[in-house]
């Protein structure tokens, strides 16, 4: 008995010694937590960066601070958490394979970066655009867009994406909105605002979210040229040169007014829209008459497409209009999106080009064909064929 005792208490002993031993040998894993964990969050953190304004990425090309997204990580598993243009923290995916757009804007920029990471469309093609989209994407179901208020949420859900993007000019409310999508679909929403001022910022930030930044440099590149070429060679133009503009849709008397993004390409490729009005439609457009234009005699006439162009040279009230004296009408491509906007996206680099070498032909000596051919190929994934490039411009040269 006593033997017994005497067993146990060397036994406690032992354990009590090994115990302290174990505690006193954990204190420099304690240590080492600190530094450990902050190396798991710098490799974390993505690498892109998302300005799209240089190794600085804090102005753009006006030299103002340019509104950009930040990509800020933290380690939580596979994910990280993504602040976007309207300041909301969402939690991401690292790895995106399947997204949803919000609108026609979304759809066409994220279409002309990832187009098989799309698990629908907000507007389906319709069979001319098809014409220059691969016919597989047809397969695709439309879900409709969020701001006309079609949105059909279930439909959305179904396909099951790990993003929903919205994408394009600050709206009042629009951190609301997005959280209100959010929370009916379970589906993490962001907003990227996107103008002609941050456009490669809004790339360069799409480019780490979706993980395709190859193509965003690549369409970074081709827009950072076009902006700068443009820029460069309209400061050379005289106000007193400059070509004045008048832009109509329908019956050719609803003008698309100044200030508008659906003229911004008039400004930027150097001309003057004479349209200086308040905008009396939605779409900014306003309502004028014969005579208005009349008085404003623009040297050139541009016509959205199916609108009135077909018919105007040959109208007697129009025929006293300069720009309808010189022959300087022309209908702007709308394939396989309008050239000067709607949606006012980044259709509107190709319309840069055209534009700018339809009013100054001696300053951009472009050869629009090949200009389309490229444009179509690294945007819309197409091969355009002779004559789709001759149905393209025939109007419009």
């Amino acid at each position: 008995m006593k033997l017994r005792k005497t067993l146990y208490v060397l036994l406690a002993a032992t354990v009590l010694v090994a115990a302290a031993y174990g505690c006193k040998g954990a204190e420099p894993q304690n240590d080492d937590a600190p530094e450990t964990q902050a190396t798991a969050q710098e490799s974390a953190t993505p690498s892109a960066n998302v300005s799209g304004a240089g190794p600085s990425g804090d102005a753009n090309a006006s030299g103002a601070p340019t509104p950009v997204d930040t990509l800020t990580a933290q380690p939580i598993g596979e994910t990280y958490i993504f602040t976007d243009s309207a300041g909301r923290e969402v939690e991401l995916p690292r790895n995106i394979e399947r997204i949803a757009p919000s609108g026609t804007a979304a759809q066409l920029v994220l279409f002309t970066l990832c187009p098989d990471k799309l698990v629908g469309f907000s507007n389906n093609f319709y069979d001319e655009q098809f014409e220059y989209i691969d016919q597989k994407y047809k397969a695709l179901p439309v879900f409709g867009s969020f701001y006309s208020e079609t949105l059909n949420l279930e439909s959305v859900m179904v396909a099951n994406p790990q993003v929903i993007i919205d994408i394009g000019e600050v709206k009042p409310g629009i951190a609301d909105d997005m959280l209100g999508l959010e929370e009916r679909t379970g589906i993490p929403t962001v907003f990227i605002h996107m103008d002609l001022n941050t456009i490669t910022a809004a790339y360069e930030t799409l480019g780490g979210i979706t993980g395709e930044t190859d193509q965003a440099r690549k369409v970074i590149d081709y827009i950072e040229k076009t902006m700068s070429e443009t820029e460069e060679r309209t400061r050379r133009i005289p106000e007193a040169e400059r070509v004045r503009v008048y832009y109509g849709d329908g019956d050719g008397l609803n003008a698309m007014v100044s200030g508008t993004v659906h003229t911004d390409v008039i400004d930027i490729a150097g001309g003057v829209n004479v349209a200086e009005v308040e905008e009396t439609m939605r779409g900014g457009e306003a309502i004028i008459s014969l005579e208005q234009l009349m008085l404003w005699n623009p040297d050139v006439i541009l016509f959205t497409p199916d609108s009135i162009y077909d018919e105007a040279a040959s109208l007697p009230e129009w025929r006293e209009i300069r720009a309808i004296k010189s022959g300087r009408i022309y209908e702007v491509p709308g394939l396989p999106y309008n050239w000067m906007g709607r949606p006012a996206s980044v259709n509107r680099i190709l319309g840069i080009r055209w534009l700018s070498n339809l009013l100054y032909p001696d300053l951009f000596m472009y050869d629009m064909a090949n200009e389309a051919r490229e444009f179509c190929k690294l945007f819309y994934h197409c091969d355009l064929t002779n004559e789709q490039i001759a149905g393209l411009l025939a109007n419009a040269t």
